[in-house]
């Protein structure tokens, strides 16, 4: 049996005369669109494309078109049937449901949720929670976008980038630190770091490897927060994120240390379901985070 999913992707194919059109308007891959044709192809045993000009034009078939007007009648008294129920809903607001792992959802979409409902009233669910739960969440389809710190790669799943983050070692200043800091200063100075197996963390040891560096890890813990407070009240030094200690570098509690070649850079990622059509308010929040993550949303 063909899927409501796939008769929206045949139709919007239709409509837009093409795989490429049909992937804007849908906001789901052209891979993905041509393999809804192709179950739809399967599944009806018929052929309902040709392709001209090089494959780069699709017309229907005859038999494409016939089914076609069927349902093209079907989905419209669907999408009447969804917006009867919807309206029934009265006090139900729009939500936006979305995950994110924890430094993400700490320091970053608050800021990205704050500009976007500058512009839209809606509501947002948002969980906050390590990776693995919010790539579970999307297979699921419990949530429709999901923000994480390192690159998730799976069969269902797409990820991109979407924002570049900073880390770098800080201080307080009034921790007693080298006249002049060196790269070696790390073999003793005693560290903060977060815990063992964290992505943080396994950045940070990639790059005192890089550089030859066996660290002094005074101390570990697995909240951002309280390695922030034990910094700024001269427990050690340690790295990072920008978004974390930025405020505290403007009021002079924190101070970033310049060291030659030690600054990390990150790539943030959006991760979503490759088949699931988003609604037009899910399209909509993808591209601010895109427009907002390089730097092109002006309040």
């Amino acid at each position: 049996m063909i899927n409501i999913n796939e008769i929206k992707v045949f139709l919007e194919v239709v409509n837009t005369g093409s795989i490429t059109g049909a992937s804007k308007n849908l906001f789901i891959s052209q891979p993905a669109i041509s393999q809804h044709i192709k179950n739809m192809e399967e599944k009806l045993n018929v052929k309902l494309f040709e392709r001209i000009q090089g494959g780069n034009i699709l017309k229907l078939t005859e038999e494409g078109f016939l089914i076609y007007k069927e349902l093209e009648s079907l989905s419209r008294v669907f999408d009447e049937t969804i917006d009867r129920i919807t309206n029934l809903q009265k006090n139900i607001g729009t939500t936006l449901k979305i995950g994110a792992s924890k430094t993400i959802g700490d320091y970053l979409l608050p800021k990205i949720m704050v500009d976007f409902l500058r512009v839209h009233n809606v509501n947002f669910s948002v969980d906050i929670q390590n990776t693995s739960d919010v790539v579970e969440e999307i297979l699921d389809e419990e949530i429709s976008l999901g923000f994480v710190e390192i690159p998730f790669f799976h069969k269902s799943l797409e990820s991109e980038k979407f924002y570049m983050d900073e880390m770098n070692l800080i201080s307080s200043p009034s921790f007693p630190l080298p006249s002049k800091m060196e790269i070696e200063d790390l073999n003793s100075l005693p560290l903060i770091l977060r815990e063992k197996g964290s992505g943080t963390r396994k950045l940070v040891e990639y790059k005192f490897e890089s550089l030859g560096i066996t660290p002094n890890v005074a101390i570990t813990l697995s909240s951002n927060e309280a390695i922030k407070y034990m910094i700024k009240n001269g427990a050690g030094i340690g790295f990072l994120s920008k978004l974390i200690y930025e405020e505290d570098e403007k009021n002079g509690s924190i101070i970033v240390l310049k060291i030659e070649n030690l600054k990390i850079e990150r790539n943030f990622f959006m991760i979503r379901k490759k088949e699931r059509i988003m609604s037009n308010l899910e399209g909509e929040f993808l591209d601010f985070v895109r427009k907002w993550g390089e730097g092109k949303y002006v309040p």
